[in-house]
């Protein structure tokens, strides 16, 4: 069976993906993706497809459980079958989601469990690693190791285990612990209690009328305390309830005194009086703040408002800030008058110095304008520049044409050498073998060691060494037929073995049962019927003596007594021993079946030793005609090994022969042609070796070499310095060009900023342009302090229109003085629109306090209105106008609700404490007691209490006592309980028994169905799983072998050079590929006899470098070819390598992992 197509519907980060995996040759498919793409879903999709959803699952994640489903195509012999897997108890489903039976697959499941399925079909890395390490954790138990490579399964040993250590529970010899063991002591304690339990009637009878009696007195005792009891509960109820019964009597009396009340809240005195003093203090804070608000109003119609100051606020805060700015002008007139006449007087001396007038007006028309000063300063600037390219350019050319003549002299006198093409092929020839001799030697070590290792080889051989043709001539069997020969070997010794095993088992049973029987025996004091008989008989001789007159009766009566006593003691005593007498039968019974088995046993081993011993006689002869005479069979492909060694290392030898010939031959040929080479040069004629020879002929051509590129260096110097003269030319030329430009712009400059005539140097056009520059400078300076003067003057003119304008509204007389200063004028008018500021303040806090005042007078009247309206609905309930009236009222109405609670409380307390009686009983009871006397009376009763509470506790001791000694001997259901003890001791006896022979007898027939199956198959896996091992570790390893002569057997891998590996001397990585290569030994023969599942590998060669990963592919590529493979796999990189195995026509689907949410 194999999946043709796998339908991921609906299933963990799938929905609606779909794998198709098509037949081929080799069925085998890689599955390839990063990490989270989605193996392991696939991996259980797969099992999941074949053998249903488990209940619980990690794979909802993205879609709800009840909505998983995954679906496929199973193509087998049968043809293809198309269904899907849902969730639920009906999981199977068509395509069209109707329900499929569910032995719907049984047919191409051929059996198969989901955990067969993912023991034997399935492996990935995790349990690779684990089977490796527990190959190595288990080598002492080998054959159980390969047993359940072969079988897959790894719980057959457990079982056994279990069995055996139910087997132990039960029953083992000297185990007080064992279920047997404590059946038999509860039988045994069983038995002691049945005879203990025994009675005499007269004293049963006794002890019973005893017991009856003390409990007759016990109930009189009871009766007479329940009357005490009685009586003192009445007393004390008197006692407690009279007081209250007076204080009733004495309240209702006031109470109807009292008459007709007006019933008022009970807070109501209390309210009065707190209404009527927060009236009185209400009412006088209401006068004062009347008084209050009187004053404040006054106080605020004694302030007048200045509002036409306050009309002109703005105007006059603008005039001040004038006045402000305008304080120090008088000073910085003076100051900005004198600041130009410098500016003025500096101009005119620069212009005097270059001839130009030194008026102000003159001198502003003859300035020359700005662009033509920035010129002629342009133009000094660039003169250095263009000076100096034109001085570098002129230099630069010097140089080029100094190194061209240099140049052109060197390679006239250089002369050049040509090698010959034949030189130089000797020469490269001869190079390969410039370490030939380092090469030869080595080869004539390694000839040397390969001579040494043939002979080690030969030595190895032992007393069958020959020569070498001599070993090729032996007609010695083939590997399969020694194969054949070591399983037949292996199978009968351990055959033997196991019959030894089985006969020495058999043999320590034996001894051990006659042994328990002795110790038995010795131990249990077992009377037989044979003896009760023959006491019977003895009596009844004595008594047939004395009846027929033989012996008379004084003489025969003793012995008479003595038969009978003796008779009696011997039935009681196999009455009491009837188990022990059981179980002494049993243990001889099966000392007979334990002598049968040891026979029975002893001639199976017999003929097991025969058949190994015939065997190994028919090896002896095959060997003797081989030509090994006296060859162990085990030691034969060990030998054989160790001959192919021989054969290699001949090999091995004669390859180095024929190689180091091959070297020298090479070498000599070389060294003749580069010798006849460099004859031609006329060089190398008294050189000796090869060495020397390639030394020369390396020297003459690095010197040609050299030569022709000292040439070929100058040519380009020549050719670069060619090129430099052609430059430097040219940029001299342009050099020159541009300063001639420049002189012309110079002149013209000059002229046009009037500087002519005083720049007739470089030096006096620099100081020339300074002065003019001056000149430009002062005058512009100048215009600043006459713009400002100018501004002074607005600013004094605005102050004396603003001054002047107010003044008139609000001062007139101010103007009338005429002094003019409208400074001090402007300073107050500011001081009076600042007192005219306060005065509006002042007048608004006062209306501010006069608001306030009315608020708080009609707060207060609020509150007198509101403690009066608080006060009135108490006044109506109690009819009355005013609070004085209304006080005594409250007092009558507190004084009746007292009064009421009193009789309330004291009824109370009747009902709780009258003990569920009415008040009329509880008064009856009260009046016909005489309450002076009720205490003496309730101490008298107490003290009676007391008395009948000792002597009940006095006759309580007396029933114990008689109920103790009365229960010693009132047997009830003692002898029942222990004769059904008794009989279930038996009864676990026999239980444990017969579980104790089926544990048993299962344990050692599953180890013996175990050892045969393993015995049979272990053989063809184990040479099956070698080849693979080979194949995995690229032949290090040739095969896998068993030393069955160690106990326990030992595992080895037999390296191809012939040394033997233990599987703890295997490294971890080789380890994971032994057991790599058991399991699919082990699933190839599962195929062989039962129908092919798909085989899902994941991630296998995470640990093995590509070689052997693939070698891998090479052994799954075999396994593909017997059932379908999916490898998965997040390793591209092996994808090449699948190829390789498979061909490019190999199937690979691609998982892609989800971008993830930004």
């Amino acid at each position: 069976m194999r999946i043709g197509q796998l339908d991921l519907i609906k299933y963990g980060k799938f929905t609606d993906e779909t794998l198709r995996f098509p037949s081929a040759g080799h069925d085998f498919h890689v599955i390839v993706g990063p990490n989270e793409a989605g193996k392991s879903t696939i991996r259980t999709a797969v099992s999941e497809l074949l053998f249903g959803m488990k209940l619980q699952t990690p794979l909802d994640f993205l879609h709800a459980t009840p909505d998983l489903r995954i679906g496929g195509v199973l193509e087998g012999r049968a043809g293809a079958l198309a269904f899907h897997r849902a969730r639920g108890r009906s999981s199977l489903r068509t395509p069209a989601d109707d329900k499929l039976p569910d032995d719907y697959l049984a047919a191409v499941l051929d059996g198969a469990t989901r955990e067969f399925f993912e023991q034997m079909f399935g492996l990935d890395h995790g349990r690779l690693v684990d089977g490796g390490r527990s190959i190595l954790d288990a080598s002492d138990k080998l054959g159980q190791v390969l047993f359940e490579s072969a079988a897959g399964v790894g719980t057959l040993g457990p079982v056994r285990e279990e069995l055996e250590a139910r087997a132990n529970e039960l029953w083992a010899p000297r185990r007080s612990g064992s279920v047997f063991a404590q059946a038999e002591t509860a039988f045994n304690e069983a038995v002691g209690e049945l005879k203990a339990v025994q009675v005499c009637t007269r004293e049963w009878v006794d002890r019973k009328e005893a017991r009856d009696a003390i409990e007759q007195e016990i109930e009189h005792a009871r009766v007479e305390q329940r009357r005490l009891e009685a009586l003192r509960s009445k007393l004390e109820r008197v006692r407690r309830l009279a007081p209250y019964l007076k204080e009733l009597t004495i309240k209702e009396a006031a109470l109807a005194e009292l008459g007709t009340v007006v019933e008022l809240p009970p807070t109501a005195y209390a309210d009065l009086l707190k209404a009527q003093g927060d009236l009185a203090a209400e009412q006088k804070v209401l006068e004062e703040r009347r008084a209050d608000l009187l004053a404040k109003r006054q106080a605020r119609d004694a302030i007048d408002r200045d509002d036409e100051a306050l009309a002109l606020e703005g105007d006059i805060e603008a005039l001040d800030r004038l006045r402000a700015a305008c304080m120090n002008h008088a000073q910085d007139l003076l100051l900005l008058g004198a600041d130009v006449e410098r500016h003025l007087s500096a101009a005119g001396a620069a212009a005097a110095q270059l001839g130009w007038p030194t008026d102000e007006a003159s001198l502003r028309a003859a300035l020359p304008t700005a662009l033509s000063l920035k010129t002629v300063a342009n133009l000094l600037r660039d003169h250095g520049a263009l000076h100096q390219a034109l001085a570098g350019a002129r230099e630069s050319l010097d140089e080029r044409t100094q190194e061209l003549a240099q140049v052109q002299d060197q390679l006239a006198r250089l002369s050049t050498i040509d090698v010959p093409e034949v030189l130089r092929a000797a020469l490269a020839d001869a190079q390969g073998f410039r370490g030939s001799v380092q090469r030869e030697l080595t080869l004539e070590r390694d000839i040397a060691g390969a001579e040494r290792t043939l002979a080690d080889a030969l030595d190895a051989l032992g007393q069958w060494r020959k020569p070498v043709d001599a070993l090729r001539a032996l007609d010695v069997p083939s590997a399969a037929r020694l194969g054949v020969l070591l399983n037949e070997a292996s199978e009968r010794a351990s055959a033997a073995a196991a019959a030894r095993d089985a006969r020495d088992g058999a043999q320590e049973e034996c001894e051990r049962l006659e042994l328990q029987e002795k110790h038995f025996a010795q131990t249990h004091k077992v009377v037989t019927t044979a003896e009760v008989l023959a006491a019977r008989a003895r009596r009844d001789g004595a008594w047939g003596d004395i009846r027929d007159g033989e012996v008379d009766l004084a003489t025969g009566a003793q012995a008479v007594d003595d038969a009978i006593r003796l008779a009696d003691e011997l039935v009681d005593a196999q009455l009491g021993a009837t188990q022990a007498a059981a179980t002494l039968q049993s243990l001889r019974q099966q000392v007979e079946s334990a002598r049968a088995v040891l026979k029975r046993r002893q001639a199976v081993m017999d003929e097991r030793e025969r058949e190994l011993a015939a065997h190994r006689d028919a090896w002896s002869e095959l060997a003797t005609t081989a030509g090994v005479p006296g060859m162990p069979l085990a030691a034969m492909g060990d030998w054989l090994a160790k001959r192919d060694a021989v054969f290699a290392a001949q090999l091995e030898l004669n390859r180095l022969s024929r190689e180091l010939a091959a070297i020298r031959d090479a070498r000599t040929g070389a060294q003749a042609a580069l010798r006849s080479a460099l004859r031609l040069v006329s060089r190398g004629g008294d050189a000796d070796g090869l060495a020397a020879l390639v030394a020369i002929a390396e020297t003459f051509v690095q010197s040609a070499e050299k030569t022709l590129a000292r040439k070929d260096s100058l040519e380009d110097r020549a050719r670069e310095a060619e090129r430099g003269c052609a430059t430097a030319r040219l940029r001299t030329g342009q050099a020159q060009a541009a300063y001639d430009d420049w002189q012309a712009q110079w002149r013209d400059a000059l002229a046009d900023a009037k500087l002519s005539v005083n720049a007739v140097t470089l030096a006096a056009a620099e100081g020339a342009l300074g002065l003019a520059n001056a000149v430009t400078d002062e005058l512009a300076d100048a215009e600043a302090p006459r713009n400002r003067i100018a501004a002074i003057h607005a600013e004094l003119a605005a102050l004396e229109a603003g001054a002047r304008r107010l003044a008139e509204t609000l001062e007139p007389e101010w103007l009338a003085s005429g002094d003019g200063d409208w400074l001090e004028i402007a300073r107050r008018l500011t001081i009076r629109v600042a007192a005219a500021r306060e005065t509006a303040r002042a007048i608004d806090r006062a209306d501010d306090a006069v608001r306030q005042a009315d608020g708080k007078v009609a707060d207060a009247a609020a509150a007198v209105a509101s403690a009066d309206a608080r006060i009135q609905p108490l006044l109506q309930l109690a009819g009355v106008a005013s609070i004085d009236a209304a006080l005594p009222l409250a007092e009558r109405s507190d004084r009746q609700r007292q009064l009421r609670q009193a009789i309330d409380a004291a009824k109370e307390a009747l009902v709780r404490d009258g003990d569920g009686l009415s008040q009329s009983a509880i008064e009856a009871e009260v009046a016909e007691q005489d309450i002076a006397d009720v205490p003496a009376h309730l101490e008298a009763v107490k003290q009676s209490l007391d008395d009948v509470g000792k002597r009940l506790n006095a006759l309580a001791q007396q029933q114990v006592v008689a109920q103790q000694a009365f229960g010693a001997i009132d047997g009830q259901a003692n002898a029942a309980v222990a004769e059904a003890k008794r009989q279930e001791a038996l009864a676990a006896m026999g239980d444990a028994a017969e579980q104790y022979l089926e544990a048993a007898t299962a344990s050692r027939l599953l180890k013996w169905a175990t050892d045969r199956y393993r015995d049979q198959k272990q053989g063809p896996m184990l040479r099956r799983a070698g080849e693979i091992f080979a194949g995995l570790t690229l032949a290090e390893f040739a095969r896998l072998t068993v030393d069955t002569e160690r106990t326990p057997p030992a595992l080895y891998a037999r390296r191809t050079k012939g040394t033997s590996v233990e599987v703890a001397g295997l490294s971890e990585g080789t380890r994971d590929q032994l057991f790599l290569a058991l399991r699919i030994a082990a699933l190839e023969l599962q195929l062989a006899s039962r129908a092919a599942l798909p085989f899902v590998a994941d991630d296998l060669f995470i640990n093995f470098d590509d070689a052997r990963a693939k070698a891998g592919l090479e052994a799954l590529r075999d396994l593909s070819t017997r059932t379908q493979v999916l490898f998965l796999t997040h390793h591209d990189h092996l994808l090449p390598l699948v190829r390789d195995v498979f061909g490019a026509q190999v199937n690979v689907v691609g998982l892609h992992r989800e971008a993830a949410a930004a």
